[in-house]
């Protein structure tokens, strides 16, 4: 047998050894599925807790709330016998963004759980912890993700994933004071005093000096009235005359 025939011979053989050393990895190769959801729950206004993954549902929260993140990695592999899609050496990690602190340690940031031994497909492992709201700019979002690592039992189908939570900053703008209403000024009316009318002096109705001549009548009136005056007139000057005699005495 030439070289040729034997080198052909040699690599069969190995090839032959190959294939059947391969086959049994191949066949047998085994298929965890990891998945890993993030919920979100605001715990002081007590909403639900709900998988947030966009900013159009993120949960609502102010400055001060407590937040309840719950990370969940499952196995959805198919069940199989000798743990052959069981999901192993499983490492959770969640580096929390600004906006918020972990509660109970506020200088830690990041979130690391190692999940003991493996998951059997339709199991699952669950991490809860819980973070405070610092931010207090209105309307911003937080973005916090949570990311797994695991692979099979014989390291031959490594699994990950990631998934996010969101938060939406709301704050209630306080109403502004109401300025107290000011007195409006009292409405004057000016009255204008009307000018003092001085009342017209009535004069008394003048006498005339001389009596007009009305007759006979007139006459004898004014003769009767002139003895009158002259009788009054006399017997004047005689009580003067008297009381000048007693007072000489």
């Amino acid at each position: 047998m030439n070289k040729s025939i034997k080198s052909i011979a040699v690599a069969s053989i190995v090839g032959v050894v190959l294939g059947a050393t391969l086959l049994p990895t191949k066949v047998l190769a085994w298929h965890p599925v990891g998945k890993i959801t993030k919920y979100v729950a605001n715990e002081t206004t007590g909403s639900p807790s709900v998988d947030a993954n966009t900013a159009a549902a993120a949960v609502s929260a102010k400055p001060g709330d407590i937040l309840r993140y719950t990370i969940t990695v499952r196995n959805d592999g198919k069940p199989a016998d000798k743990d052959y899609n069981d999901l192993a050496f499983v490492v959770i990690n969640d580096t929390l963004p600004g906006g918020v602190e972990l509660v109970g340690n506020t200088g830690q940031r990041v979130i690391k759980e190692n999940i003991p031994g493996t998951l059997k497909p339709g199991k699952s492992f669950t991490k809860e912890y819980k973070v405070k709201v610092t931010s207090v700019k209105d309307g911003e979002t937080i973005k916090n993700t949570a990311c797994f690592t695991g692979d099979s039992t014989v390291k031959d189908n490594k699994q990950q994933g990631c998934d996010d939570a969101y938060t939406k900053i709301k704050i209630e703008k306080k109403p502004e004071p109401t300025k107290p209403e000011q007195p409006k000024p009292p409405v004057v009316t000016r009255i204008t005093e009307q000018p003092k009318q001085t009342p017209k002096e009535t004069k008394a109705p003048e006498i005339p000096a001389t009596l007009p001549e009305t007759g006979p009548g007139a006459i004898i009136g004014s003769l009767v009235g002139m003895s009158a005056v002259g009788y009054a007139a006399l017997n004047y000057r005689r009580s003067q005359k008297a009381l000048t005699n007693i007072l000489n005495k």
